[in-house]
């Protein structure tokens, strides 16, 4: 496992008149276990999509184990999501 931090991470959409995730600050400890919860819309999944890579980082960075994977392919993030 490593450490997973969203700094300053931001999702805009095309056309979106605000951000679907504004500046998410949010440092997972290795080992650490994490429930998101929250309304539908609220951006849970859009931030989950973001660390998988599935999503881009319209500003901010995504890190896995320190290592910027912001612009990282799925493929090689090493990162499952379910």
């Amino acid at each position: 496992m490593a450490t997973v931090t969203f700094d300053r991470a931001t999702r805009v959409y095309a056309g979106a008149s605000k951000p679907s995730v504004a500046r998410l600050d949010l440092e997972i400890a290795d080992g650490e276990f994490l429930v998101l919860v929250g309304p539908s819309g609220c951006g849970k999944s859009t931030s989950l999509r973001m660390l998988a890579g599935l999503e881009q980082v319209s500003d901010g960075r995504i890190l896995i184990g320190g290592v910027d994977v912001t612009h990282v392919e799925p493929k090689n993030r090493d990162i499952a999501m379910v």
